[in-house]
């Protein structure tokens, strides 16, 4: 059987694992590459709990892979567009526009398309 719950799970823990990452990355500034710039994304809990879903994200879809075909699953990867699309908006105050609302119905057509 399909577990859509594994799967919605995978996709959303891996969304709001990268939205975590975002507001770490905006708490940090500018940041540069040497010690005192890694050390201070080391000590950002945002971007920690953000990589820990994404890495948890990713051990279930490993999970999912060994259960379902991959033509099956990874269209619904899609589905956390519209999860960033809209913490974006509500979260960081990125513009919603009539492109994105358009691409989201689209999003959502052909995933349910693909997996009818």
């Amino acid at each position: 059987m399909r577990n859509i719950a594994l799967i919605l799970t995978s996709i959303i823990m891996g969304a709001v694992g990268q939205i975590l990452l975002k507001v770490g990355a905006n708490r940090l500034g500018s940041i540069n590459f040497n010690i005192e710039g890694l050390l201070s994304i080391i000590k950002n809990y945002y971007i920690i709990i953000g990589l820990v879903l994404f890495g948890t994200s990713f051990l279930l879809w490993v999970k999912i892979l060994t259960k379902n075909d991959l033509s099956y699953v990874y269209p619904m990867v899609s589905i956390s567009y519209i999860i960033i699309i809209l913490a974006s908006r509500f979260l960081f105050n990125e513009p919603f526009t009539i492109n994105k609302i358009i691409g989201i119905i689209a999003i959502i057509c052909g995933v349910f398309i693909i997996n009818k």
